[in-house]
């Protein structure tokens, strides 16, 4: 069996007109900008499964992804649309988490936006142990959210999974 991947998608995305029902948030309150197509958007011609993982979302963007959405002129309306939707992924340089906490807090702006990856990127920054010292046990049962104990967490989570499919 081969595996085929999509042709990339490199003409304007479609347009990216929300529910008219949705309540009025401050990125997506129907202004000109939000209602019109995004001609040049930054991520036409990565993979798609980058944007929406399978497992789950990092409570951070990809630097990569993220170092993207920073260059993308129609930022705002991709937030503006992922707000309305609900859709989950990144887009525009946020999380599903940011753009809940986003609407409780009634700010939709692309700075606080900013402002939460930030925030959670300085969280992770510090870790609870020393150096080379992150482990699966100090991200479970310690909290620590650094790189080091993530990465040893998808890990164990992994080698799980393998072993209980081999199992079946």
């Amino acid at each position: 069996m081969t595996n085929s991947t999509p042709d990339r998608y490199t003409g304007p995305t479609e347009n990216i007109q929300g529910d008219l029902e949705a309540p009025s948030l401050t990125a997506a309150s129907g202004s000109s900008s939000f209602w019109r197509r995004i001609t040049s958007p930054a991520c036409a011609d990565t993979d798609p499964d980058e944007w929406v993982p399978e497992d789950r979302e990092r409570p951070v963007v990809p630097p990569r992804l993220a170092a993207l959405c920073e260059s993308c002129p129609g930022r705002a309306e991709c937030l503006a649309w992922a707000i309305v939707s609900g859709s989950s992924g990144y887009w525009a340089g946020t999380t599903s988490a940011d753009r809940e906490a986003m609407t409780a807090a009634g700010n939709t702006s692309l700075e606080y936006a900013d402002v939460l990856q930030a925030a959670e990127r300085a969280r992770r920054a510090e870790p609870l142990h020393a150096p080379g010292w992150g482990s699966a046990q100090w991200y479970r049962k310690r909290g620590c959210r650094c790189d080091e104990c993530l990465a040893a967490s998808a890990a164990r989570r992994a080698k799980q999974r393998a072993s209980a499919s081999t199992s079946v």
